[in-house]
């Protein structure tokens, strides 16, 4: 099906409605599937898809960080985010963040639902417009990126791990007020107003392992490190707008 579309999704019960309604939109050849994570990749790898569309509920809260790893293993993969549910429109942003192009609300009415799917068929990129108001409405979209600086990612691991700032500049032989930036910078990319969420939301996406987490002694830093299933608690009631 090499130039096909493929449909990720739960509702495996509407496979043969969404497979039907896709064609009839000009879709050529949709495969539609449940697969996740691994098979998916083995999918795509034998598929090929021109077109690919996923429900954003597909993976939760955690499904704009799935997707920003799925376009680093397949870079020019077509990915268009479909929902259905009433995902807050604030989380939308976040596959903008992740490198997404593509985002379709069924809750703006089916016109606008088709319409988009068209513009998406069409080659054109689409945002619903209330999440692309969000996007126009700030100030500076981040720009810094964790692949590609070394010492943020150090610095929030150290976080991570429980050392204060002191340690952090002893370790990395760097200077507090440069501490401090790398700080305010990681706290932009992710969105975030303090270091206790920072922790949390890095812990949220497993952006370090629990290997890579030594949890140094948290008495002598006088720093407790949030509950794992505590923070993925918060963050999924941060995503869905209940905190």
């Amino acid at each position: 099906m090499a130039g096909g579309t493929l449909l990720v999704s739960r509702f495996t019960n509407l496979f043969p409605q969404f497979k039907t309604q896709l064609e009839a939109l000009g879709f050529p050849d949709v495969h539609v599937t449940d697969t996740e994570k691994d098979g998916l990749n083995m999918l795509i790898n034998e598929l090929k898809p021109e077109y690919f569309l996923i429900g954003s509920n597909f993976y939760d809260c955690g499904t704009p960080y799935m997707m920003g790893q799925l376009l680093s293993v397949f870079p020019t993969l077509n990915i268009a985010v479909v929902t259905t549910s009433p995902f807050s429109d604030n989380i939308a942003t976040w596959f903008m963040f992740h490198g997404i192009k593509t985002y379709v609300k069924l809750s703006d009415g089916v016109n606008e639902f088709q319409h988009a799917l068209h513009c998406y068929l069409d080659g054109k990129e689409y945002v619903a417009p209330a999440v692309q108001n969000i996007l126009d409405a700030l100030p500076i979209w981040p720009t810094v990126s964790l692949k590609e600086t070394k010492r943020q990612k150090e610095v929030l691991l150290m976080l991570c791990n429980g050392f204060k700032i002191k340690s952090i500049e002893d370790d990395l032989q760097i200077g507090k007020v440069t501490v401090e930036y790398h700080i305010r910078e990681l706290m932009k990319v992710f969105n975030c107003q303090g270091r206790e969420e920072l922790i949390k939301i890095a812990h949220c996406l497993e952006i370090f392992t629990k290997e890579d987490l030594c949890f140094n002694d948290t008495k002598q830093n006088k720093i407790k490190l949030p509950d794992w299933a505590v923070t993925q608690q918060y963050i999924n009631k941060r995503n869905r707008g209940l905190l």
